[in-house]
């Protein structure tokens, strides 16, 4: 039915309809007329939602409906305030970022869409004396492995110690990089043979990013990917002797 228990128009539907054979009594008419009152925005889709309404599905006594019909409102009414509230605070940090002067290198990083620029520009704060060099917000990603060396022994370690909140920004971004940017494809293609999973290489993939946002954070320049491209050629062209 309607996609997701985090929109506002489902949690809407279970409380005018909690229970399974209230939804399945209404006509296409007035599903219709709910969906239009409520700004449903894929009208296409409605006669797909009304027939999956519609189809079987299993059934509990009616004592156990009885029970758990009043439940659903109440839970229902608690997420839509605690949706709205999200959605709220989602439209405050879009006017706080677009007005932000660095809102542009953020935004120009491929991949990064309306919510990981905003979450990526966060992260790197205004101050651009508190990362010296672009190792200090990799190792507080934790996209860089540690290594553990003594005499001969020399061990790489995944980084456990890290801002993981910002770790999982970062992985995103390099998943959603992808089909954004041939570079990132490349790189991505390139080290993944050498890496123990896909999240090895994504997080690689991530490392390298941070890298790139940190320089044009600190320029204020905005990324371009014909120039990435061009020096990634360049790197790769044979050495002459």
């Amino acid at each position: 039915m309607f996609s997701s228990l985090r929109t506002q128009i489902a949690l809407q539907f279970i409380r005018a309809y909690p229970t399974p054979e209230a939804a399945k009594a209404l006509a296409f008419a007035e599903f219709e007329a709910f969906a239009r009152q409520h700004g449903y925005p894929q009208p296409k889709r409605l006669p797909k939602c009304f027939a999956h309404l519609q189809s079987p599905c299993p059934e509990a006594t009616s004592e156990t409906v009885l029970v758990y019909r009043d439940e659903a409102v109440q839970l229902a009414a608690l997420l839509l305030s605690t949706v709205r509230a999200k959605n709220k605070a989602l439209r405050e940090l879009t006017v706080m970022f677009e007005q932000h002067p660095d809102r542009d290198i953020f935004a120009s990083l491929p991949g990064a869409g309306k919510f990981l620029a905003p979450a990526l520009l966060v992260k790197f704060g205004d101050d651009r004396q508190r990362f010296s060099s672009s190792a200090g917000v990799q190792a507080l990603a934790g996209t860089c492995p540690v290594t553990d060396s003594s005499g001969k022994r020399r061990v790489v370690k995944f980084r456990r110690a890290c801002d993981r909140e910002f770790r999982n920004i970062v992985q995103k971004w390099a998943i959603t990089s992808k089909p954004e940017s041939l570079w990132a494809t490349l790189y991505w293609e390139q080290v993944r043979p050498h890496c123990n999973s896909d999240s090895h290489a994504y997080r690689c993939l991530a490392n390298r990013w941070l890298a790139i946002a940190w320089k044009l954070w600190q320029t204020g320049e905005l990324y371009d990917e014909a120039y990435h491209l061009q020096q990634r050629a360049l790197h790769s062209k044979p050495r002459q002797n």
